[in-house]
C-alpha cells in the first residue's frame, strides 16, 4: 500500500557501487549541507552544576533533513549521537546537546526566605524569597551563555506575585512558558556572572499556599 509510505526521496550518485551479499551495510556519502547553527552554553542552575554545549539549528538548506541517527562532532571529535525521529523540514528548528562544559560552573542558593503576616489588622499572608545564581567560566575561552531559571506565577486573582531580577532578564516567558526567565550574556575566561532574583507572594489570610 503505497499510501502508507509517506514522503519518498530519490538521490542519484555519480558513480556506480557494488553491494555484496552477506557483507556489512554499504554507506554512501551524500552532499554536505550547511544549515544555520547558533552555538552557545546552555545553563540551568536549578537542575545542573555545569553548563552544556548546545546548538540551535535552523534548516535553511531548502530540503528536508531526514529522520535517523545523526553523529555529533565537536571540534572534529565524536561526542555522541542524536536520533532525529521526525527529521527537520525546511525552515524547521531543532535544539541539539553536545555534552557538558565541565569548566563552566553553576551555583544556585537561597540566602533569604521568610513567611509571615503583615498589617495592623492581619489581613494577608506573604512569602518572600531571594535567590542568588552564578555562572563561572573556568575554561580558557569565552562562551555565549543562555541561562534559564524560573520564578513563581499566579493562576488565581487572590494570589499576587511580583518579582525583581538584577540584572534584568533578557527574555520573559519564552515560547509562552509562564514563569521562565532567560539571560543571554558573554562570559570571558575567568569571569563570573551573578544574578539576584527576589520574589514576593501575597494571599488572603486563612488561605493555604500549596
Amino acid at each position: 500500500d503505497t499510501s502508507r509510505l509517506g514522503q519518498v526521496f530519490t538521490y542519484q550518485f555519480s558513480a556506480p557501487v557494488t553491494i555484496r551479499s552477506g557483507a556489512d551495510a554499504l554507506r554512501l556519502a551524500m552532499d554536505e549541507v550547511a544549515p544555520k547553527v547558533e552555538v552557545y552554553a546552555g545553563a540551568t542552575p536549578r537542575y545542573d552544576d555545569t553548563a552544556f554545549l548546545m546548538a540551535d539549528l535552523t534548516n535553511t538548506t531548502g530540503q528536508p533533513l531526514l529522520p535517523g541517527k545523526a553523529m555529533l562532532y565537536a571540534e572534529s571529535a565524536l561526542v555522541g549521537s542524536e536520533e532525529l525521529r521526525n527529521g527537520i523540514p525546511p525552515g524547521g528548528h531543532a535544539k541539539i546537546g553536545f555534552g557538558p562544559i565541565h569548566g563552566l560552573r553553576l551555583t544556585r542558593f537561597e540566602p533569604h526566605r521568610t513567611e509571615g503576616q503583615e498589617g495592623v489588622i492581619v489581613s494577608s499572608n506573604r512569602r518572600e524569597e531571594t535567590t542568588i545564581i552564578s555562572a563561572e567560566n573556568l575554561t580558557d575561552e569565552a562562551w555565549p551563555v543562555r541561562l534559564t531559571d524560573s520564578v513563581p506565577y499566579s493562576e488565581q486573582d487572590d494570589l499576587a506575585v511580583t518579582y525583581a531580577a538584577t540584572p534584568p532578564a533578557t527574555e520573559e516567558n519564552p515560547e509562552g512558558r509562564r514563569g521562565i526567565l532567560v539571560w543571554n550574556f558573554d562570559l570571558a575566561p575567568g569571569a563570573r556572572q551573578e544574578i539576584r532574583l527576589e520574589s514576593r507572594m501575597d494571599w488572603p489570610d486563612g488561605w493555604v499556599l500549596q
